[in-house]
Formats: structure tokens, C-alpha cells, sequence
């Protein structure tokens, strides 16, 4: 049975519903009595930002917050009203985030600790939410009351995790690994991102690693591993390359760099001598780019890649393209721009399963 100051929520997921008086006895035990002066500016942000927050307005308070926190402010109170608000508004990956960091300052605050607790169950992660609550249980420190509830919460937690996944359930995601169907897989993957995967994140591994197996798939299937921040490492194959990856640990913004840059040039060459022809190269390329994700394109030459997208991009809206007059306006080797259009090729068809 969960404790009193919790509540069991659609599909399962545990939330906590005295959050306002969580909030004002988390703020108090940061504040520790000390008087924070603010600027003018920042004083009237965190005027609105409260006075939001006490109203249950949490996007305004997070507006408000996000505010002061530009302007420098990372008191306490800011950052766990960030919290606060992320975790309300369903931002639970950024909720966690701040709330760990709060933590880290403050070990012994056990209202954080029950919020950041309420996080994990909310997310379906039980097997970390039973790691922290067993961690907590060590200090000597805790209240009775609140060594109760830490008890309470890692029973339930412990019931989780140990369910089995129903045979049925097996069948369905094995198919993931055994079906012809891209678009069945695709649909399988979405219906994952509402699930616990952590009974089923062999079969998981297994398909990331099956040379046969859809890329597109794939790329779709980690995105899910990042989402729930796994946090094993997994092994990833595509077009005959091979990459170990820990989900949790990769950040998109830089696993696609080169891509992105070669996007903004893209569209300096294109965009004002044809709109569509920038719109349909742009395309191709994203499309390229996220089927081929982890990995980088290869190579790592933009002058080549922005002569194939061009001929490419021409020969789909049915425009007359000479490839070796493309490949003298970007200085590159008619062959290697050929290569690229191939690829960009096998890509397109595979997008069009």
C-alpha cells in the first residue's frame, strides 16, 4: 500500500499530491533562515514567479523563473521552483535533473528526496527509484515517520520490478525482432514509450546489434533507450558499421553537428536561387541524417555532400542537372559526388518501405 501522501494516477503511475506543502518546507530548509537580496528586476520576477505558483499556474511561474535564472539567480528557491514547476508540467527528465542537483547540496532534505522519488515512480523507473530509496535508508538521520514511508514506497517499488511480463506481451515485442514489417515495428517502438522497458530491454539490445534490421527502426528504438535514460551500454549496427553507445549518455545536439552545419550551408546555396530545390535537399538530408543516426555521415566532406543533395534535389522535382558542370561549381570529383548520390539513394528507398 502506498503511504497516505501519495496517490495512484492513469496507467499505474504513483504521484505525490501535497506538492504546495512539499514546496514551502523544501523552500524554508534551502533558505535556512538566511535573507536573499535580489536586484529590483529579479525581485519582482520571483514576486510573480511565487504568487503563480501558489495560484497552481505553472507555466507562468516557470516563465517567470526562467527569468531569474538568466538574470543569475540560482538560489535555491529558484531552482527548486523550477523543479517544482517542470516536474507538474511533465517535464520529468529536466524535474529529475534539478532535483538530483538539489540532492547532491542537500542529502538530508527529505522532502526533495520524496519528490525526486515521486519522479522516478511517475516515469515507471522503479528499479532506480529502489536503488535511491535503499541508499536513503542507510542514514541514520531520517525521521520515523519518513523511514516509514521510504519502506512503504520500496515495497511498492520492489513489487514492480519484480513482475514478469506476461507471455503474451513477450510475443508482441518479439515480434519487433522477428517481423518483416517496418511499419509494425515503427508502431511497436511508439506503443513502447508509454511502457516499462526494463523487462524487455534484451530483446531491445538484441535488435539494435541485428545487422538486418531496419535502420530507420533503429534510429527510432534508441531514441526510446534515451528517453527512458537507459543507462547500459548497447551496441548499434548500421551499414556495416558498429558503434557502442550508452543511451542516457548521448546528446543529439552533438551527435549531429556535422549534420546541422551542413544544413545551414545548404540552405546558402540554395534557398534564394530556388526555394524548392532547398526545401526537397533539405529533406533528403534530414532523412539521411536520421536513419543513419548514431554515426556521423561519412565523409565528412560538405562540398561533396552539398553537389549530391543539389543533383539529387534537381533529378526529384524533374529539373535538368548535369552533374559534372555541379560537381565544377562545388570543386569536387564527379565519382565521389556520384558515391554520395547513391547513398543519399539507398537511404530514400529505404524511408519509402
Amino acid at each position: 500500500m502506498l503511504p497516505s501522501k501519495t496517490r495512484v494516477v492513469s496507467r499505474g503511475k504513483t504521484c505525490y499530491t501535497d506538492g504546495k506543502c512539499k514546496w514551502e518546507r523544501a523552500k524554508m530548509a534551502g533558505k535556512k533562515g538566511k535573507i536573499i537580496m535580489f536586484p529590483q528586476t529579479k525581485e519582482r520576477l520571483m514576486e510573480e514567479a511565487f504568487a503563480a505558483l501558489e495560484a497552481k499556474r505553472y507555466k507562468e511561474a516557470l516563465r517567470f523563473l526562467r527569468a531569474a535564472e538568466q538574470l543569475g539567480d540560482h538560489s535555491f528557491p529558484v531552482r527548486l521552483g523550477l523543479a517544482v514547476c517542470c516536474y507538474e508540467l511533465g517535464e520529468y527528465d529536466e524535474a529529475e535533473r534539478r532535483l538530483a542537483g538539489l540532492l547532491d547540496e542537500q542529502p538530508g532534505n527529505g522532502e526533495l528526496l520524496q519528490m525526486y522519488i515521486a519522479i522516478l515512480l511517475q516515469t515507471n523507473r522503479y528499479s532506480k527509484a529502489e536503488t535511491v530509496i535503499r541508499h536513503a535508508l542507510r542514514r541514520p538521520s531520517l525521521s520515523v515517520s519518513l523511514r516509514e514511508q521510504l519502506h512503504q514506497l520500496l515495497r511498492f517499488s520492489e513489487k514492480m520490478n519484480a513482475r514478469t511480463l506476461p507471455p503474451a506481451e513477450w510475443k508482441r515485442v518479439r515480434r519487433l525482432l522477428e517481423s518483416g514489417d517496418i511499419a509494425e515495428q515503427l508502431q511497436l517502438i511508439k506503443q513502447l514509450e508509454k511502457e516499462d522497458i526494463d523487462p524487455v530491454l534484451p530483446l531491445l539490445k538484441q535488435y539494435l546489434r541485428a545487422p538486418e534490421k531496419s535502420p530507420m527502426a533503429k534510429t527510432m528504438l534508441l531514441r526510446l533507450l534515451t528517453g527512458k535514460r537507459v543507462n547500459e551500454t548497447v551496441t548499434v549496427e548500421k551499414f556495416g558499421r558498429c558503434m557502442e553507445v550508452v543511451p542516457s549518455a548521448l546528446d543529439e545536439q552533438t551527435e549531429t553537428a556535422f549534420a546541422s552545419e551542413l544544413l545551414g550551408r545548404l540552405e546558402q546555396q540554395l534557398a534564394a536561387e530556388s526555394p524548392s530545390l532547398y526545401e526537397t535537399a533539405a529533406e533528403i538530408w534530414l532523412r539521411y541524417a536520421y536513419v543513419l543516426y548514431p554515426f556521423p555521415p561519412e565523409p565528412a566532406d560538405a562540398a561533396a555532400w552539398l553537389a549530391a543533395l543539389h543533383w539529387m534535389a534537381s533529378r526529384f522535382l524533374g529539373l535538368d542537372a548535369d552533374a559534372a558542370a555541379l560537381a565544377d561549381r562545388y570543386g569536387v570529383e564527379a565519382a565521389e559526388m556520384a558515391r554520395l548520390c547513391q547513398k543519399l539513394y539507398e537511404i530514400e528507398e529505404l524511408s519509402s518501405l
